[in-house]
């Protein structure tokens, strides 16, 4: 109670401030109505001593008293308690006393919150002799009231308090709530009333709260002692218990001038007030699994008052979240869930939620669990397609199924090699859950898939308590997209201008299946090929040549499949025989105007290419040729000859082979004549 008075002294020392002190001076507060005027003063009165009013009407009108004889309060303690009426417990309880006799001591030792109590209740005003009510009072216009204290004997003791004013009731604003909020049945009301000035003094001092009896629509007030403004803040709160849970409230607040009268209300503000205080968890549950099967959940119900119904979560791992299996909830007086939709080979785990009607839940409780067993295979799988896919090199698997079983838990996919001697066992390609229907298999090895190679593929589907249907099988060959490498080591050999030898490395692959043997002339662009070869043949003799000419060789791979390798580094040969022509006959020289003319018989030879003329100053000698390139004519004229030169004549085959010299001949003058 002493927080309640420190909370009035703070009201009534910001409405007043500016004005003089409550407790060193004694004021005038008037506070018009409709049809009447409240006036209080805050003068301490000693025992048997009232005061007289009087009222000036308009400026510098008389003053005329008001009261037949002087206004005192009650003057003995069993007059104190009728004139209090209903207010004599809210004072109690201010002043923290429990009897009359200790109430009305207080009142009139503690002067300061006497004072303060004869503004909140103008009974209490009306007691200590501090309140007149003027009902003949001209509104709207300008007044004086003055008041003069007296003794016991009605004699003037000399002090005076006057004030003036325009007679006009003031209309304060209503009220705004903000917000309700509660816990459990506490409910925490928070409204808004702006701060005024002490010139602007509205006279509004406190709220009654209220809500609505919904039967009746009647207004029935919370607050049974004073909620006060405090006009230091724009915002009030008031707590109290409700007396109902789990409904729609109407709440209402009014504000309250000095007089007690109700100035003005706010607008009904509903709020759900919904029980949402923490729950007890439920701790005794148990499961047990049925012929069907299922698994049915038992527990003892909650005893707690205002609970909307419980909630089912369930989770086949504890690692993993629990998830709410319930619809909607289940009846607050059950303690029975029987759960359709388990499937086989699983451990179930529940835990049961109370529900309030907030929507709160409580704490995770007991934890239940249940395995049920797993006697079916889920469906086989269907349908399984490879395709092997030539840009990524990995194989793309997809097949088909019915409708999952709820036991199903995943497909498994097996591989091994089937163009092998000894197939050996599958391995498994997928390593972990797989419920898609389709997979890419990345080959499981650093080489990847081998091409030419064949793979099995099996197929099947498990469930969780490990029991496989039966499998799908489908057999992939892997296609020779890569073509073998290019021959190693091609030598071509001249084999003294009859034949040349050709031969080349071993290619290493599986899929191999031809050499292909290319050759073309130095002056020619392209290969052509001269034939084909079984993998077991490197080595040919070519005789199909020309000798002089400049050949080269290279060979290729081509696999089953079609693919060619490159073209081997190729190997040059220049194909010649080593045997000269025969030596050119019958040379005749003779010395003409135009030089020395010399001429021979024509040498027959297949592979003849050409002639060389040799000239020298002595038989003996170094012969030098006399011209560029070969000669094709059996005549040949030394333009810068004589006849003490020596001459010599030599045949040249396509190898290059030049004929045996010969013997010189010196050229023999003749006449031209």
């Amino acid at each position: 109670m002493k927080k309640i008075l420190i909370i009035i002294l703070s009201v009534f020392c910001l409405v007043t401030k500016g004005q003089k002190s409550y407790a060193s001076e004694p004021v005038l507060r008037i506070v018009p109505l409709e049809d009447e005027v409240y006036v209080y003063h805050t003068q301490r009165l000693s025992a048997g001593h009232g005061f007289n009013i009087y009222r000036s009407d308009g400026p510098g009108g008389a003053f005329v008293r008001l009261n037949e004889k002087p206004v005192r309060g009650a003057q003995r303690i069993d007059d104190m308690r009728p004139m209090l009426a209903d207010r004599y417990e809210a004072l109690l309880e201010m002043f923290e006393v429990e009897t009359a006799a200790s109430l009305w001591l207080v009142m009139r030792a503690r002067h300061f919150e006497a004072g303060l109590a004869s503004f909140l209740y103008p009974e209490a005003a009306k007691t200590l002799g501090r309140l007149y009510i003027d009902q003949d009072a001209p509104m709207n216009t300008e007044v004086t009231y003055r008041i003069e204290f007296v003794n016991n004997l009605d004699r003037p003791t000399g002090k005076e308090l006057f004030k003036t004013l325009v007679l006009e009731k003031k209309r304060p604003p209503a009220p705004r709530i903000l917000s309700a909020a509660n816990f459990g049945t506490m409910v925490t009301l928070e409204w808004e009333y702006f701060r005024v000035k002490p010139e602007d003094d509205d006279f509004v001092i406190q709220f009654f709260i209220y809500r609505t009896e919904p039967q009746t629509g009647e207004l029935l007030i919370l607050n049974d002692r004073a909620v006060v403004r405090n006009n230091a803040y724009d915002t009030h709160v008031f707590t109290f218990e409700s007396p109902v849970i789990n409904t729609t409230e109407q709440y209402v607040v009014s504000a309250v001038d000095i007089t007690g009268n109700l100035i003005e209300a706010s607008e009904v503000f509903e709020y759900d007030l919904i029980y949402n205080l923490p729950l007890q968890p439920v701790y005794e549950i148990s499961a047990h699994v049925t012929p069907e099967p299922w698994v049915e959940l038992t527990w003892k119900p909650s005893l707690e008052e205002n609970i909307a119904g419980y909630r089912i979560y369930r989770s086949s791992d504890l690692s993993k979240p629990f998830i709410e299996v319930t619809d909607e909830l289940i009846p607050a007086d059950s303690g029975f869930y029987l759960d359709t939709t388990v499937v086989g080979g699983l451990s179930y785990f529940y835990f049961v939620n109370v529900v309030g009607f907030a929507g709160n839940e409580s704490e995770k409780g007991s934890v239940a669990m249940a395995r049920v067993l797993d006697l079916f295979a889920p469906p086989q799988p269907f349908g399984l397609t490879a395709e092997f896919n030539t840009q990524t090199r990995n194989v793309e698997l997809s097949w088909q199924t019915e409708t999952l079983s709820e036991n199903f838990e995943t497909f498994t996919i097996m591989r091994r090699r089937e163009d092998v001697a000894n197939p050996g066992s599958f391995s498994r390609v997928n390593p972990d859950i797989l419920e898609e229907t389709s997979f890419i298999d990345l080959g499981g090895e650093e080489a990847g898939f081998l091409e030419g190679a064949k793979y099995r593929y099996v197929i099947f589907s498990s469930s969780r308590a490990k029991i496989h249907s039966d499998t799908t099988a489908i057999v992939l060959t892997i296609p020779i997209i890569t073509a073998p490498d290019a021959p190693l080591g091609v030598r071509a050999v001249n084999d003294n201008g009859f034949r040349v030898h050709l031969n080349w490395g071993a290619v290493s692959s599986r899929n191999l299946e031809k050499y292909s043997v290319y050759r073309k002339k130095a002056d020619e662009e392209s290969f052509h090929k001269l034939l084909d070869l079984p993998i077991t043949t490197r080595f040919i003799r070519d005789e199909d040549l020309q000798t002089g000419n400049t050949y080269i060789y290279a060979i290729t791979a081509t696999d089953i499949a079609g693919n060619e390798s490159e073209f081997s580094i190729p190997d040059t040969v220049f194909f010649r025989n080593y045997t000269p022509p025969s030596s050119v006959r019958n040379i005749q020289a003779a010395v003409r105007d135009e030089g020395v003319e010399l001429r021979w018989d024509r040498v027959a030879a297949d592979d003849f290419l050409g002639y060389i003329v040799y000239r020298s100053g002595i038989p003996t000698g170094i012969y030098e040729p006399l011209h560029e390139g070969l000669l094709k004519d059996t005549r040949f004229i030394d333009l810068t000859g004589n006849a003490e030169m020596w001459y010599r004549v030599r045949a040249v085959d396509t190898s290059g082979n030049e004929s045996r010299p010969g013997n010189p001949v010196r050229p023999v003058v003749v006449n031209n004549d």
